[in-house]
């Protein structure tokens, strides 16, 4: 069995605050499930918490990146804006980037550390 290949945690700091990779994946989950209360459950987290951080979310962007719609418990539901899913997919591009650049001291280092440990 290989070892899985290493992730390297990217946050982009901002003046009021920073977006890593639970934001980004909070943001993912809203466009799966068109809902902050499904998006929420799927990460094991309350719906008051997602709502706290896509508010904090769209403060250190300066613009919204999720809209939500109303419309009654069948019609309600949320939605990445076009930032929104502008940021995702470049954040996503800038993580496989990293690792791509990373991957040859990675393993280098995994090498180093697995023969020290045994």
């Amino acid at each position: 069995m290989s070892d899985p290949a290493p992730k390297l945690w990217i946050k982009i700091r901002l003046a009021g605050g920073e977006i890593g990779p639970g934001k980004i994946t909070l943001l993912k989950r809203v466009a799966e499930h068109h809902s902050i209360a499904a998006a929420a459950r799927s990460m094991g987290m309350s719906y008051r918490r997602a709502w706290l951080l896509l508010d904090e979310i769209n403060k250190i962007c300066g613009e919204s990146l999720v809209e939500t719609f109303s419309g009654g418990h069948a019609r309600g539901g949320a939605r990445l804006t076009p930032l929104g899913e502008k940021v995702v997919v470049l954040f996503d591009r800038a993580s496989d980037q990293a690792e791509a650049g990373a991957a040859e001291a990675m393993a280098a280092l995994r090498q180093l550390l697995s023969s020290k440990g045994g």
